[in-house]
């Protein structure tokens, strides 16, 4: 698991660290300097000639760090100040004067085919307001060298993104790399702060958790070694089908039917023990030659109340939602589900829509488990907000929903946001833009429900289900591109998931 912090965030801790632990301020830059030029040898860029374009902050200091290090190891590198030296930091400073001192060129201006490099360290994570047309004006320049064929690295974040909300400030720079220091930054886990950002590096500069003097930051996010470490995604073997949970599935009217299959396939290869399918008759015959392993129990025109209630009593979680319709059908389903069921509820789509007429139920239902997907637009709907100011401020809405209503919030977007009823939240990092496509959000539904059956407490079968889901979807598109790639590519890849889990 990594924190994820704001730009004040952030700040605080390198105050501590260096007010609490007397770690020097000049210490924390150099350390940062190093770890540049190694993520940038690392990555063997073409170190013919470099350009390090350096504003007046402390940013700008790590830059001139770096410069005097490249110079230390024969790279043919010189200095672009972009920032006035009269508002230098001290260690800025320091770092100014040993360039001037080693001799390595300050450049007033320079030409876009002289450097096969470019190193930003113009803006750090404090810019938080739009920049004047000029300064933009410079940043798109630095941007043009890559016409000629230079590569960018920013330090940190790429200058001109607001390292809290990961707004674009008026221009940013475009990196081919960025190497942020400590933990990662919102603004770089979000849209459109990501798409500047290139290959993200975190690299680790001696500022520690102690740093957070035990107000830990609400935001977070899980790496494949987290996924691959949760025990409860291993299988035991001293297990039945009983081990692994038991998950219903009421999804699919009577021309939904593929809705209700994407979610029951995808429960079942997401390990869960037993699936039963409560849907539209219509359905059954797909559901059987598709999913033979399932139990499909249907309903016609009118619901079999009876049969219902067994299934939600088997159950040891229940999901609702895709393809049921808004129909008074739909509304006597979700309410049974919804009144009767035991266990968690997982709540999707079409059942989304009438769960907005259960509000001050769901204020009631303090101890109840739910767990609501809504992709932006069904999250605006139910938040009776506009979908764009939902998604200038989806960690804080996604966490205001969770909080209210005493849930699970999985909010889906390019960038997934998951909060707890408590309101600690993560940020899913695993996933492609070719899963944008009719059915993976049946998928997604599907996983987390049989997470849920298998034992992960609902949140934690959010947040594991949203990377699996794009754990599997970055493996499908490896395999077969992104362009075309359907829900039913993804499926097939959740075994390779769950085999990495359980070695």
């Amino acid at each position: 698991m990594e924190y994820i912090l704001t730009a004040d965030e952030m700040k605080n801790c390198d105050e501590y660290t260096i007010k609490h632990f007397h770690v020097p301020s000049a210490v924390l830059m150099e350390r940062a300097a190093l770890k540049c030029v190694a993520a940038i040898m690392h990555d063997k860029f073409n170190l013919k000639r470099v350009l390090v374009v350096c504003g007046s902050g402390n940013n700008g200091g790590d830059g001139l760090a770096i410069a005097r290090i490249l110079h230390e190891r024969k790279v043919n590198t010189d200095v672009l100040m972009a920032g006035s030296p009269v508002h230098m930091s001290p260690e800025t400073r320091a770092n100014y004067e040993s360039c001037v001192s080693y001799g390595i060129p300050m450049r007033s201006s320079v030409k876009d085919d002289e450097y096969t490099l470019i190193i930003d360290a113009i803006f750090g994570i404090g810019l938080n307001r739009k920049l004047e047309r000029d300064t933009a004006s410079f940043i798109e320049g630095i941007n043009s060298f890559k016409d000629n064929g230079a590569k960018i690295v920013s330090v940190d974040i790429p200058s001109g993104i607001n390292a809290t909300t990961g707004e674009v400030m008026g221009a940013a720079i475009k990196a081919d790399m960025t190497v942020t220091f400590a933990y990662y930054k919102k603004g770089l886990m979000l849209y459109p702060g990501i798409e500047y950002v290139g290959k993200l590096i975190l690299a680790n500069i001696g500022v520690t958790d102690e740093s957070f003097a035990g107000k830990l930051p609400e935001l977070k996010c899980i790496s494949k070694k987290d996924f691959a470490a949760n025990k409860q995604l291993k299988r035991p073997n001293d297990s039945n089908k009983a081990t692994f949970g038991r998950a219903l599935i009421i999804a699919g009217n009577e021309n939904m039917g593929g809705c209700a299959l994407l979610a029951a396939l995808s429960c079942m290869k997401a390990g869960a023990g037993m699936v039963r399918v409560f849907t539209h008759k219509d359905n059954r015959q797909l559901i059987l030659d598709k999913l033979p392993e399932a139990i499909v129990d249907t309903y016609d025109d009118k619901i079999d109340r009876l049969k219902l209630a067994d299934a939600l009593k088997w159950a040891d979680t229940t999901a609702i939602g895709p393809g049921i319709g808004r129909d008074s059908r739909a509304k006597e389903l979700f309410e049974f589900a919804f009144f009767k069921s035991g266990g968690s509820l997982v709540i999707d789509a079409d059942a989304l829509h009438i769960l907005k007429r259960y509000k001050l139920s769901l204020k009631k239902e303090q101890d109840r488990e739910i767990i609501i997907t809504p992709h932006l637009k069904e999250f605006a709907s139910f938040a009776e907000k506009d979908k764009d100011e939902v998604k200038r401020d989806i960690v804080g809405n996604t966490t205001e929903i969770a909080k209210t209503y005493h849930l699970t919030c999985v909010t889906k977007d390019s960038r997934t946001v998951i909060s707890s009823k408590n309101g600690e939240c993560y940020v899913n990092t695993t996933g492609n833009n070719g899963m944008a496509t009719a059915g993976t959000g049946d998928c997604l539904f599907g996983i987390i429900t049989a997470l849920i059956a298998r034992g992960l407490n609902p949140f934690e079968a959010a947040v594991f289900g949203c990377y699996m889901h794009g754990y599997a979807g970055d493996i499908a598109a490896a395999k077969c591109g992104k362009s075309g790639l359907i829900a039913g590519n993804l499926i097939n890849e959740l075994k390779s998931c769950l085999e990495a889990a359980d070695e």
